[in-house]
């Protein structure tokens, strides 16, 4: 059995999506993670597959926004497999974030257009630099943001490495 990764060590990961792999010495894991499980920590964790694809995720009637999902990559060697895990926001809140952050992106660009522009100009840049520092600040607050979010989830995340740890044994 692989040691799994703790939830602390996951949460002092400096990246918003914590990643880690665990190698099972079972090559037949598709099948064994095919057959649905009985027990009061299978009743709050919902199981979805398709194909190398699994995710685990907190049922609806517990999830919030900020409910964390654990997609489980498999992918088959010759005596091993490795599951490649990943925890995440839902879809839908993971998409919307990565809008916005394109979308502060594509503004600092066009702020950096205008104070190009300003310079050669000899015209007054005070606004510009005010705009870039909103847009700066934004990206602060957006990263923090996502780390209390992660923080809250840290017992929902513990839940569904508990159910993971249960599937691959």
């Amino acid at each position: 059995m692989a040691e799994l990764i703790s939830i602390e060590e996951l949460n002092e990961q400096l990246q918003l999506k914590p990643r880690f792999k665990v190698e099972v010495a079972d090559i037949n894991i598709h099948n064994r993670l095919s057959v649905p499980l009985e027990g009061d920590l299978f009743q709050k964790v919902e199981i979805k597959r398709l194909d190398d694809h699994i995710w685990l995720s907190i049922i609806k009637a517990d999830r919030t926004y900020y409910s964390p999902r654990l997609h489980i990559e498999i992918e088959q060697k010759e005596k091993v497999c490795i599951l490649h895990c990943t925890f995440g926001p839902d879809p839908n809140l993971w998409t919307m974030f990565m809008f916005v952050h394109f979308f502060l992106g594509l503004s600092f660009m066009a702020l950096l257009v205008w104070l190009y522009t300003n310079i050669t100009l000899d015209n007054t840049n005070t606004i510009v630099y005010i705009l870039m520092s909103l847009i700066a600040l934004s990206w602060i607050f957006l990263y923090i943001f996502a780390r209390q979010n992660r923080q809250k989830a840290a017992p929902q995340s513990k839940q569904l490495l508990k159910a993971f740890s249960k599937l691959i044994r």
